[in-house]
Parts: structure tokens; sequence; C-alpha cells
């Protein structure tokens, strides 16, 4: 039990961070969380939390638990979690989340695909619900 909490604060710290003025070029394997300010022209693996800032740019594929994106992806994205596009964010790629928000100014241009959801029992009965009320013709036409 210790463990799990011990991990999961691990996984939440921001133990990397990509300055403003860094190019990073090659695969990066994080543990924790990053905040990536600079730019990435290879594949990240984030086992924790990727925090991208307004200047920040990652160029290829990126798997994480989560993504809160600012800056700019130009590639394939796989997170477990949340895709959280804010207004100055831009996604350009194939996405495979549970969820995602983009706010107003967001912009994504790609494919998504939601992971992870299942129909609770009331969006069951609404479809129920849809289904009763269309109408149903037994003559042929």
């Amino acid at each position: 039990m210790f463990s799990n909490k011990k991990n999961e604060k691990k996984l939440s710290e921001v133990s990397t961070i990509i300055g403003e003025e860094t190019v990073f070029k090659g695969s990066l394997e994080v543990n924790s969380s990053i905040r990536i300010d600079g730019q990435v022209d290879g594949d990240v693996t984030c086992y924790g939390d990727v925090t991208i800032g307004k200047t920040g740019r990652v160029e290829h594929d990126l798997k994480a638990r989560n993504l809160f994106l600012a800056g700019a992806v130009k590639g394939n994205v796989k997170v477990e979690g949340k895709i959280h596009i804010y207004d100055t964010g831009s996604l350009e790629g194939k996405a495979e989340m549970s969820t995602i928000i983009i706010e107003e100014k967001g912009r994504f241009h790609g494919e998504s695909i939601m992971t992870g959801t299942v129909l609770s029992e009331e969006a069951s009965h609404i479809l129920e619900i849809e289904e009763s009320k269309t109408p149903k013709s037994d003559s042929p036409s």
C-alpha cells in the first residue's frame, strides 16, 4: 500500500525540464513527470504526466499518463488518461486517450481514438429511450 502512494508521488513529480532554449534530439524516457518548454525531436515515453508549455514543441510519438498541451505536438500521442489542449495548444496526428479536453482556441488535426470508455447505466438507458422514440415501420416501402 505504501509503495503505491510512493509510486504515485514519483509519477506526479516533475523531475525533468526541457528549457525554452534547449533542443533535444533522440528518444527520451522519463520515469516521473516532465515539463517541455523547448524542442524535442524524437519519441517521448513518460510514465507520469507530460506538460508542454507555450514555447514547447514535440515532433514524433509521445506516450504518457496524461498530456497537458499549451505548445505543439506533431506526431502520434497515446495517453492512459486525459489530453488537455489549452487555447494556445496544437496537436497534429493520431491521438489515443480516455478523455480529451480542447479549449476554445486549441487546435487538433488528426484522428482520435477513445479508449476505456464504457457506457454508463444512465447512458445506456438514454439510448433505450431514444430507440423507443424511433418510429418503426411494419410494412415494406
